[in-house]
C-alpha cells in the first residue's frame, strides 16, 4: 500500500444527516445486486477492511475523475468523518469497482488543491448532475475556486490505480 495517505486534522467531524441514509444506500444496493455498472463512472464501490472490527466493508464514493486508459479513479467522500478513509490508512483496500472496471488498488491521498481543481472540472463537465449531487451534502455547485479549496480542506480524496501500474 502506498503510505502517502495523510489526513487533515483541522476538519469538521461531519456525517450525513440520518434522514439521507436510505437514499445514500441506494448505490450500494445496486452494486450488491450486480447492477453497479448502471451508475457508470460517476460512482465507485470501495471494498475495504474495518480497522477495528476486521470485517469486510463496502462504501460507495463519488468519482470526480476516471481515466479509461490508466483506469485511475479519483474519488472523494462527501463527509469528512469517513470510516473508509481511516480504514484504508490502517489496512490496504481490497478492491475498487466502477462502471465495468474492477481491480485491486494502490492509492494515495489527494491534496486539497487537487480536490478543488477536480470539483471545478467536474462541475464544468457535468453541470446538471453537479447541481443535483451538490445538494445532498449542502454544497454550492457554482462555487468560486477559493470556496472549493476551503471545502476541499475538509474532505478526503484518494487516487486509486490498479496494483502493479504505479509509477516507479
Amino acid at each position: 500500500m502506498n503510505t502517502s495517505l495523510q489526513g487533515n486534522t483541522n476538519h469538521k467531524n461531519a456525517r450525513p444527516p440520518a434522514f439521507m441514509l436510505p437514499i445514500l444506500k441506494l448505490p450500494l444496493l445496486l452494486y450488491r445486486t450486480g447492477l453497479g455498472w448502471l451508475l457508470g463512472y460517476r460512482f465507485m464501490l470501495l471494498t475495504h477492511v474495518g480497522r477495528r472490527s476486521g470485517k469486510v466493508r463496502q462504501t460507495v464514493l463519488a468519482v470526480l475523475s476516471f481515466d479509461p486508459k490508466t483506469r485511475e479513479i479519483k474519488a472523494v467522500s462527501a463527509w469528512s468523518a469517513s470510516d473508509w478513509y481511516k480504514n484504508i490508512l490502517k489496512l490496504p483496500a481490497l478492491q475498487v469497482d466502477t462502471g465495468f472496471t474492477r481491480y485491486v488498488p494502490v492509492y494515495h491521498s489527494l491534496p486539497p488543491e487537487e480536490i478543488a481543481a477536480l470539483f471545478e472540472a467536474y462541475c464544468s463537465k457535468h453541470p446538471i448532475f453537479s447541481r443535483i449531487v451538490c445538494r445532498i451534502p449542502g454544497w454550492k455547485w457554482n462555487s468560486s475556486h477559493e470556496e472549493w479549496l476551503e471545502l476541499a480542506k475538509t474532505l478526503r480524496g484518494v487516487a486509486f490505480q490498479p496494483k502493479g501500474s504505479e509509477a516507479a
